[in-house]
């Protein structure tokens, strides 16, 4: 059977949702006698200039292996290519499944007509949702190809750290910085700069009333802060305190590897504190809270 394949594009949150979607329909597929490979596929692009191999362990060293509690850390998919179901373009994928530009003449696209009849593209997926299309049964066909930034499918919480373990090197990171926290630690996480939706209805007045709540409560109170913009750290520190608050040591960046391991740095700190406040219009803050179960509320106007 041709194998199914799911391009990963977006961000970093939006990247865990697609995959998580895509393992949960290749087992769907599976328990309904039709095992079709699904093969997900990690490339760089803008606002994600790092692999996937930069930031999380291989997949294709935990699937279908158990772990010493005797439970599957990671049931197989059939994933194809190098056996893993997750993993980074390689070799001529690379082009084939890089992004249709001006640059490239477009070839990538005519050329993934060529060796795929079916295609889904990212934009088509909300209106697809929208008019109530059955993704598993276009699936079953096999031999499919979808880009994707939204997740098409219900899935599971408790997926997303089975399918993204990040590298020791990272977990390392995260825990000498979060050695700081206190037992009342909250994390903020504030989306600005280039998302217009999350500056309109998550205003930073919802974020001083919920800290001063919880400042009133607390007076040990420590805070992280997770945020794409300098001036709000320094808003923040300014009426709170620069012992109180805590940040990342650099300005937020998504067009190199350092800073998309920053941000998952970042993210894996925001699931240790004791209660996450999220902007709207982010799945950063959501994904962020999967990794432990950690409460999370959206402050929304």
């Amino acid at each position: 059977m041709k194998t199914n394949t799911i391009i990963l594009e977006g961000g970093l949150g939006n990247r865990m949702r697609v995959a998580a979607a895509a393992y949960t329909m290749a087992q769907r597929l599976a328990a309904h006698g039709n095992p079709i490979p699904f093969r997900v596929l990690w490339t760089k692009q803008w606002g994600m200039k790092c692999w996937f191999e930069d930031l999380f362990e291989d997949l294709s060293e935990r699937e279908g292996k158990e772990s010493s509690s005797g439970n599957a850390v990671l049931p197989p998919t059939g994933g194809a290519g190098r056996g893993a179901f997750l993993r980074d373009a390689t070799g001529f994928e690379r082009f084939l499944f890089s992004r249709p530009t001006l640059k490239n003449l477009y070839l990538p696209r005519l050329l993934q007509c060529l060796c795929y009849r079916h295609i889904i593209l990212s934009p088509q997926i909300y209106y697809l949702q929208r008019d109530g299309f059955d993704f598993e049964t276009w699936f079953q066909q096999g031999g499919t190809l979808m880009t994707a930034y939204r997740d098409f499918c219900e899935w599971d919480d408790s997926l997303i750290p089975l399918l993204f373990r990040p590298l020791p090197a990272i977990e390392q990171e995260v825990s000498t910085r979060a050695a700081a926290f206190t037992p009342h630690t909250i994390g903020l996480h504030i989306r600005r700069t280039d998302n217009q939706a999350s500056i309109d209805a998550s205003p930073d007045e919802l974020f001083f009333d919920t800290v001063d709540r919880e400042l009133a409560q607390h007076p040990d109170l420590h805070i992280y802060l997770a945020t794409d913009d300098e001036p709000t750290k320094a808003l923040f520190r300014q009426r709170y305190g620069t012992d109180r608050i805590q940040t990342a040591p650099t300005q937020a960046t998504r067009d190199s590897a350092s800073g998309i391991r920053e941000a998952l740095i970042e993210m894996l700190l925001l699931a240790r504190t004791n209660h996450v406040y999220g902007s709207a219009g982010s799945t950063f803050s959501e994904m962020a809270v999967k990794f432990t179960g950690t409460p999370l509320t959206i402050l929304k106007k």
